[in-house]
């Protein structure tokens, strides 16, 4: 059996995320279990880390056998963008990780680039 590790790294302030976090997070949870229940001879540890405010410039990161996505898919430089969210949370401004798939900037996680993500994560064990 194959076994993946999928860290995912999001704010966390008395027990709440903000709503790109969530989004991602929610996206990570569904395909994690999808892709587990289709691939019978993989097996996916999901572990959800909480940041605090001193490491608010690693929230919304997804690791993948400790690779960052963008690693794994090639898909360039660090990109931030506003979140207003995370503003309205620690009442400052903050520029949280953004994700780069097939040319456009996305907010949240697409679930298509985290399948194609461990797709090519299980070929290349």
């Amino acid at each position: 059996m194959r076994k993946i590790l999928v860290e995912y790294l999001r704010l966390e302030k008395e027990g709440n995320t903000c709503s790109r976090c969530a989004s991602s997070e929610d996206v990570v949870k569904r395909v994690v279990r999808e892709f587990s229940e289709e691939n019978p001879g993989v097996e996916i540890e999901l572990k959800e880390i909480p940041l605090d405010e001193k490491r608010i410039g690693e929230s919304n990161t997804l690791r993948i056998n400790g690779k960052d996505i963008k690693e794994i898919l090639k898909t360039g430089e660090e990109i931030k963008t506003l979140c207003v969210s995370c503003c309205d949370m620690i009442g400052d401004t903050v520029y949280c990780n953004s994700f780069v798939y097939k040319g456009k900037v996305v907010d949240s996680l697409p679930e298509e680039m985290l399948r194609e993500a461990l797709r090519l994560v299980i070929d290349k064990a």
